[in-house]
């Protein structure tokens, strides 16, 4: 027998065996994996990659909100200027020490956690704009009126950053799937696709 003629029955169980998506999933926990190693000692989420810093431009709204009811014309402008930032524009722009790795790992984050985050992002985003044209509104009316504008608009955003907060900490997972979580990450992933370990 020739060399060349040598099946090996392995190799041709790899390609039947592993489909692309399989070859995606395993490069993406590859990838999750690669950014957890990099995460230690950061205000980024080992488990979500995310960090929950982005969300002090919301505490900032709040903190606004809060200010202003007692002193309208001094922070009016301030209010009236305030717009959403999505994650990457709020890091970008921030003096955070890791805004760079912040952005990367946001990017490569478990999609599932990331898709929750997003959307309780856009919830936030929303209620946002509501609550400051609300109180904007207001601004020339009662003081009675205003403060407690300002407070239930305080109140509803306290409650969605709290959601938001969960799910980039990590506390607030959907479930508990490796997919998810990405239990198995780098190195370890694709030998596991491959039955190579």
């Amino acid at each position: 027998m020739f060399v060349d003629e040598k099946h090996d029955s392995r190799s041709g169980d790899l390609y039947e065996d592993v489909s692309r998506e399989d070859i995606v999933a395993a490069f993406r926990m590859a990838m999750i994996g690669h950014f957890r190693s990099h995460v230690p000692g950061t205000n980024i989420n080992e488990s979500t990659l995310l960090a929950s810093d982005y969300l002090n431009h919301f505490h900032e709204l709040v903190m606004l909100l809060e200010a202003i009811s007692s002193e309208p014309r001094g922070f009016a402008d301030d209010l009236l200027s305030w717009r959403p930032l999505t994650y990457e524009e709020h890091f970008f722009e921030s003096g955070f020490r890791d805004k760079n790795l912040a952005i990367a790992a946001y990017r490569r984050a478990p999609p599932k956690i990331r898709a929750r985050f997003d959307e309780a992002v856009a919830r936030l985003h929303g209620e946002a704009a509501t609550l400051v044209a609300e109180v904007a509104q207001d601004l020339t009316g009662s003081t009675k009126i205003l403060n407690k504008t300002c407070e239930k608009a305080a109140q509803r955003l306290r409650i969605l950053i709290d959601e938001a907060n969960a799910i980039a900490n990590g506390e607030a997972l959907p479930d508990k799937d490796p997919e998810t979580l990405g239990d198995v990450g780098g190195q370890a992933a694709i030998d596991a696709l491959f039955g190579t370990r």
